[in-house]
């Protein structure tokens, strides 16, 4: 008993310290926590910002619940431009402390500038709900029903936000946007009057008002507002950048050019100024000026990095390789995370036909630089070079999105559009983007091409004779002309078309082609058809599509000899042109010479091994007589020795395709290899197709197909190849459409028994 009365004392004193310590470490954190805070607000003080930011992040640490420090945190990171965290923390400080209103205003900023006018609603109507007569919150809400086309809503809200405080210049803004929706300029023009008259001194009350009047037109009040600003603000460039704006807009280069000059020598040392000076210049092709506006930006700049890389993509815009990979390449070395150089590294990518090397270095840089539209473009690019239309459209509309007066965005998207056989997109992209910059060729170009293939003929006649008249003796233009012709059943013109373009280029096959059926309409013998050929030919004799036409032509008149000769000559001058191989394999087949043909092909082997011309000439004869085994055989032996010949991968791509257990991925890898090395063959573009179509992918075959149709619209196995694909997709009406069209035209195709019963039983279902 007594032991134990001893010890009690010791026992009880042990007890007593741990519990001072366990209070002691529960009061602890809670006074670390405000001593962070309380330090953060000092450097906040004192503008140290970073030091600031990092007691607040230690106050989180230790409480994350902590809403004073995630409010202040929100606030610091919104001050130093990083809006991704400053939302995190504004959002979660509303969250924690409900009675914090600016946070939850604030959020509800960054909910509608993220375009969650929903989110942003709710969270607006909820303060409004607690607090009726918070302006803020007033003025944001207006803003929102404005958005959203609510206008009296809109009107509502800022009479009575004006009536707490008519002093509010943010309220007058508000209302002059909401006066310009509705129409009523002039009183838009007053209340942006207003604004500036309550708030002088801020710069974006005069801008608004510029604004306006250049969207009106009003040019000497918006000259005159400029005016105004650079004097109000002579230590901002703002203003002179809008002037100069200005004069662009209004086809005044010397002013504008005067305007950002004057401008640069105000600012010597202000880098934007001097980017601006040099895009000014390479947007409107002053070429010399523009290199020289770069090198000066890159003089000037203490930091000249970005400079060099933009001039790089300058010189890769130009064409000027050697130059725009020496810079590229200086500025990788210093730092290979620049995103200017790499996006030239990716284009130098595209130039070389490795668009899988471009996509997975543009999927770094979409990452890295979400809101730069250039990466998305690019993208579309690669992506289209391989076929993968959905997603080029896809890539093209991102691009948009962050710069939607873009034209040449808007003219990529019209043309995958018109690729896509979507010609009322096509067209309304295109219109778009002539809009924009009415002197872009490519869109106009475009649009008169989705006019045409959307057979409206007369109008797209007009088109292309208006555009001939400004850009005369362009290829592109006469070529689609004689098509528009053609379709109006003005043969005359049409041929007289054809002819114009072939005096211009020669080795234009397809016009030869058009022309050639002309004449034929007109009676003209086959032989009068040739001897216009041959003639052609005289004119230009490294025409390989021109030889492969005689050659085809002397086969049909039995002239075997005369058509192989001259199908060598074109292999000579094509070795991958997979036509010359299978058109000189058919021809020795009617002439039951394919085993005397394979011998001779032999005999160059013993020679030669590695003969590919000989190694493909036996592979199109097994092919002909039927030996599919023995054909790939050959044709893998070709990729063997050369693994990027265009001829054998599309062979041998279309005959694993056509396997009972077809491997259609190694199809697929084959076809992408040949139309890689030969992007504008249609045979081969028409053997991709024909790969997705056997895979199901029905979008992917009726992009390859349409594009297949675009550049040989009379060769009707293409047009029946894509009525297949768009039937597969469920376009059951255009599918019957474009059948429809296969079987009136006269061209013949071995197919053509299989698809007038295709087409009845589309019609029956």
């Amino acid at each position: 008993m007594q032991r134990f009365s001893s010890f009690f004392p010791l026992r009880f004193f042990v007890f007593f310290l741990i519990l001072l310590m366990i209070t002691a470490c529960s009061s602890d954190p809670e006074k670390k926590k405000t001593d962070h805070y309380s330090k953060a607000m000092v450097y906040v003080q004192n503008h140290d910002d970073k030091a600031a930011v990092i007691e607040l992040r230690n106050a989180i640490q230790i409480d994350p619940k902590y809403a004073d420090a995630r409010y202040q945190l929100g606030l610091l990171y919104l001050k130093m431009g990083d809006g991704k965290k400053a939302f995190k923390e504004l959002q979660r400080a509303g969250s924690l402390d409900p009675g914090n209103t600016d946070a939850r205003l604030k959020t509800a900023e960054f909910l509608l500038m993220a375009k969650d006018k929903k989110g942003a609603r709710k969270e607006t109507q909820t303060i409004l709900t607690q607090h009726p007569d918070n302006i803020d919150a007033l003025a944001l809400m207006a803003n929102i029903e404005l958005m959203d086309g609510n206008f009296d809503k809109a009107e509502n809200l800022l009479n009575k936000a004006l009536s707490l405080d008519p002093k509010l210049d943010r309220l007058y803004s508000i209302q002059g946007r909401l006066f310009a929706a509705r129409k009523d300029f002039k009183a838009a023009e007053t209340a942006f009057k207003n604004a500036i008259e309550v708030n002088p001194d801020k710069l974006s009350n005069y801008q608004i008002l510029f604004l306006l009047y250049q969207s009106l037109g009003k040019t000497e009040k918006a000259e005159a507002t400029a005016g105004k600003m650079i004097d109000k603000f002579p230590d901002n460039p703002a203003p002179r950048i809008q002037l100069a704006n200005l004069y662009q807009h209004n086809n005044q280069p010397e002013k504008a050019e005067q305007a950002l000059t004057t401008a640069i020598d105000k600012f010597p040392d202000n880098d934007r100024l001097r980017l601006i000076l040099a895009d000014y210049y390479r947007r409107t092709r002053q070429a010399d000026k523009a290199e020289k506006a770069y090198l000066a930006a890159i003089e000037h700049s203490k930091n000249p990095q970005d400079i060099k890389a933009r001039l790089a993509d300058y010189y890769f815009e130009q064409k000027k390789y050697d130059k725009a990979k020496t810079l590229m390449d200086e500025i990788l070395a210093g730092n290979p995370k620049n995103g200017g150089a790499n996006l030239v590294k990716a284009k130098f990518f595209l130039k070389e036909r490795k668009n899988q090397d471009a996509l997975d270095l543009l999927e770094t840089l979409t990452k890295n630089y979400p809101r730069w539209p250039e990466p998305y473009f690019v993208k579309a690019l690669a992506q289209m070079n391989i076929g993968q239309m959905e997603l080029a459209r896809n890539s093209a509309v991102e691009a948009i999105k962050r710069n939607p007066r873009e034209a040449k965005y808007h003219a990529l998207q019209a043309l995958l559009l018109l690729r896509s056989r979507d010609f009322a997109g096509a067209k309304r992209e295109a219109a778009i983007s002539l809009k924009i910059n009415p002197k872009n060729f490519n869109a106009a170009l475009l649009l008169a091409k989705a006019v045409l293939f959307s057979g409206d003929y007369d109008n797209a006649v007009k088109m292309l004779v208006d555009m001939n008249s400004k850009v005369p003796d362009n290829v592109e233009v006469l070529g689609n002309l004689g098509l528009a012709y053609m379709g109006k059943k003005d043969l005359d013109k049409a041929a007289e078309t054809f002819r114009k373009l072939l005096t211009l280029k020669p080795g234009n096959t397809p016009a030869l082609l058009n022309l050639v059926r002309l004449e034929k309409n007109k009676g003209k013998t086959n032989q009068q058809l040739i001897t216009l050929v041959q003639k052609q030919i005289e004119k230009k004799p490294d025409s390989v599509g021109n030889l492969i036409l005689l050659g085809s032509m002397l086969m049909g008149e039995k002239n075997y000899d005369q058509a192989l000769a001259t199908l060598k000559k074109a292999q000579t001058l094509a070795p991958q042109d997979p036509r010359t191989y299978s058109l000189s394999a058919a021809i020795f087949n009617k002439q039951q010479k394919t085993g005397e043909a394979i011998a001779q092909y032999r005999s160059l082997l013993k020679q030669n091994p590695k003969n590919i011309q000989a190694l493909m000439g036996i592979g199109a004869l097994l092919e002909q007589r039927g030996d599919s085994k023995e054909a790939k055989r050959y044709y893998e032996q070709v990729l063997a020795i050369q693994p990027d010949f265009a001829a054998a991968a599309n062979n041998l791509a279309w005959l694993l395709a056509e396997e009972p257990e077809p491997d259609l991925g190694e199809a697929l890898r084959l076809a992408m290899i040949a139309k890689e090395q030969l992007p504008d063959e249609v045979h081969i573009i028409d053997t991709l197709g024909w790969v997705h179509y056997k895979r199901k992918a029905y979008s992917l075959a009726r992009n390859e197909f349409a594009q297949a149709v675009e550049k040989q619209p009379d060769m009707p196995i293409l047009r029946y190849h894509l009525a297949l694909a768009l039937f597969g997709e469920g376009k059951k009406s255009q599918a019957i459409k474009e059948l429809k069209s296969t079987l009136t035209g006269k061209g013949d195709f071995t197919q053509r028994r299989e698809a007038e019963i295709l087409l009845k039983q589309w019609q029956e279902e």
